[in-house]
């Protein structure tokens, strides 16, 4: 596992979480500042832990957006790191359903999270918009067969 040094790890953090004051308002300046962080981490960026969560971010933002394209992108990094570096599981799966539930694939969303919620419980949809947890607990409000 890769950690990056206290100094640099806390000037991209600092960069990285500046940004998310420009989310709401100001969404160039929010990427702008997010690539900036992502930039500071040396290749090959699947080998920084930190550079996990910093992917997380831009996934997040771009599935908030229905930019599923740019979302996916995002994912892809967030496989990689985790193919590399194996700490964000359950984590991963979770994001993974979220994915699929966005482009309406929910037959794949809730394979995905069944597993999820047998290995860690709940806790995944805690904190997550509530139409994760209901669909899980609800499924055929969605999926018609």
């Amino acid at each position: 596992m890769a950690t990056l040094s206290k100094d640099k790890q806390e000037k991209i953090d600092e960069i990285r979480f500046g940004a998310d004051e420009y989310f709401m308002n100001e969404r160039s300046k929010y990427y702008e500042l997010k690539e900036k962080a992502w930039s500071l981490y040396p290749e090959p960026k699947n080998e920084w832990n930190e550079a996990y969560s910093l992917a997380k971010d831009f996934f997040s933002s771009y599935l908030f957006e229905n930019k599923n394209n740019k979302a996916k992108e995002w994912l892809d990094k967030m496989i990689e790191n985790n193919n590399n570096l194996h700490l964000f599981d359950f984590d991963i799966d979770f994001e993974i359903g979220k994915y699929f539930f966005e482009t309406k694939n929910y037959t794949k969303t809730l394979e995905k999270w069944k597993f999820v919620v047998k290995e860690t419980g709940y806790r995944y949809f805690e904190d997550e918009d509530p139409k994760y947890k209901d669909f899980y607990l609800n499924p055929e409000k969605y999926i018609k067969e």
